[in-house]
Formats: C-alpha cells, sequence, structure tokens
C-alpha cells in the first residue's frame, strides 16, 4: 500500500490480493487522511488482482465520510474480478470507477 497526498486529491495505491486481515491497514490508513482533512480520494486497485469484500466494506463507508464533507472517494479498477465483484455487489453504484488515476482526477 502506498500513499501520496500531493495535491487537493489524495492516491491510495493498493496492489496484489487484499485479504481481511489487511482491512486495519487501509482503515487506519484512510482515518489518517479524514484526520487531515483530505476527503477526495482516489483508491488505485488497478493493481490489485483480488479485494475482500470487508475492504470493500471499509471503502464504502470512508466514502460516505467523504461524501459528508463535500469530497468524494473514487476507484480505479481494471481487472474483471473486482469489476465483477462491485457489480455482483451493487457497489458500482456506490463508488465511480475509472480506468485510469489520471481519469479520476480529471473528473474532480
Amino acid at each position: 500500500m502506498k500513499i501520496a497526498t500531493e495535491g487537493s486529491v489524495a492516491l491510495l495505491m493498493l496492489s496484489g490480493s487484499i485479504r481481511p486481515h489487511q482491512v486495519y491497514e487501509i482503515e487506519d490508513a484512510l482515518n489518517g487522511l479524514a484526520e487531515r482533512r483530505r476527503f477526495k480520494v482516489i483508491v488505485d486497485l488497478g493493481g490489485a488482482q483480488h479485494i475482500s469484500s470487508s475492504a470493500l466494506g471499509v471503502l464504502a463507508r470512508f466514502a460516505e465520510v467523504c461524501r459528508g464533507e463535500n469530497g468524494e472517494l473514487r476507484l480505479v479498477a481494471t481487472e474483471q474480478n473486482i469489476l465483477n465483484l462491485l457489480q455482483v455487489t451493487m457497489l458500482d453504484k456506490v463508488f465511480d470507477v475509472y480506468t485510469s488515476v489520471e481519469e479520476a482526477e480529471e473528473d474532480f
């Protein structure tokens, strides 16, 4: 996991298989962004092959926090498994999903 907070948009990059035991690390990173009042966030899943439903739950909860602060959490996802999971769980209705960080950033 990497975090970049330059500019007005924070970028959280996740890669590999994101398993349930990593949820606390992701939650801590998002809480750190909230403490610094960073509510325009892009989560880049472009390097991820799998994400647990519990990790998606953490992202969905933080998306609500962002909206409450006039911000937004956006996802970048290209892996078909992740895109299918977002559709099956109907989280594609909760998140704006983009194919690149640049595309997500331009839309802010």
